[in-house]
């Protein structure tokens, strides 16, 4: 993947490092500490809306720091898929098709807000504050 030249690339890594550790403790927790069990239907609808804004998140924040690509695409896709082929082994957690393609949505959305000239957010970040 191509990075753009950022002047504080080390911190930059490191809120990602922290996102995606966030990010992934959170997509491994028990779903109902988020959820509550009353109404099943609703739930199930905010899980799918949640994983969207979580995956749209994801692209905005590492299309400040890389170029969309294909690369780009794949890598968050599988990323997705690693989080739920986990969440199968997890006795608390279930692994759904609906969830990946939730995450898909969220992915091509914010690609597409990235191309919209949303990318190299960090780069703009960079120019204007420091």
């Amino acid at each position: 993947m191509t990075h753009y030249h950022l002047k504080y690339r080390q911190y930059w890594l490191l809120l990602s490092i922290f996102i995606i550790f966030t990010v992934s403790s959170l997509m491994l927790l028990p779903s109902h500490w988020f959820f509550s069990g009353n109404d099943h239907i609703d739930s199930q609808i905010i899980d799918k809306i949640f994983h969207a804004l979580v995956y749209f998140f994801l692209v905005l924040w590492f299309s400040g720091q890389y170029k969309i690509s294909f690369t780009f695409f794949l890598v968050i896709t599988l990323y997705g898929a690693l989080i739920e082929f986990i969440q199968y082994f997890i006795p608390y957690r279930s692994a759904e098709l609906m969830d990946i393609f939730s995450n898909q949505i969220g992915v091509i959305v914010g690609i597409i807000f990235s191309i919209s000239g949303l990318g190299g957010w960090s780069k703009k970040f960079e120019n204007y504050f420091f």
